[in-house]
C-alpha cells in the first residue's frame, strides 16, 4: 500500500448562491414571521422576492417561499391593526355614549 494523495478540485464559483435577492427575500420573509408584526420587514421582503422572479431565475423557489412568507405577514399585521383600532376605537365610541360606565 502507498500513501498517495488524494487530489480534489473545489470549484466555490459552482456551489456559491447566485441569486441574493432570492436569499434575501426568503430571510426577510422568515424573520418577519419569527420577530412579530412590523410593516418594514415584510415590505422590504415582498418587494425584493418580485425582483428576484423577474432578475434571477434560478432562484425562483426562494423567491417564492419569500413573498409568501412575507405577504402572509403583511396580511397578518394589517388585520390585527384593524382590529386593534377596531378595539380601541369600539372603547372611544362606547365611553362617549350617554349612560354608559366608563
Amino acid at each position: 500500500m502507498t500513501n498517495q494523495p488524494v487530489h480534489t478540485t473545489f470549484s466555490a464559483s459552482s456551489t456559491g448562491v447566485r441569486s441574493p435577492l432570492a436569499v434575501w427575500s426568503l430571510v426577510l420573509g422568515l424573520a418577519s414571521i419569527g420577530f412579530g408584526f412590523t410593516f418594514v420587514v415584510p415590505i422590504a421582503g415582498l418587494v425584493l422576492g418580485i425582483l428576484s422572479r423577474r432578475r434571477e431565475p434560478q432562484g425562483r423557489s426562494m423567491a417564492l417561499v419569500g413573498i409568501v412568507s412575507s405577504a402572509v405577514m403583511l396580511v397578518g399585521t394589517l388585520i390585527a391593526l384593524a382590529i386593534g383600532l377596531a378595539v380601541v376605537g369600539g372603547a372611544g365610541v362606547l365611553a362617549l355614549l350617554p349612560g354608559t360606565a366608563a
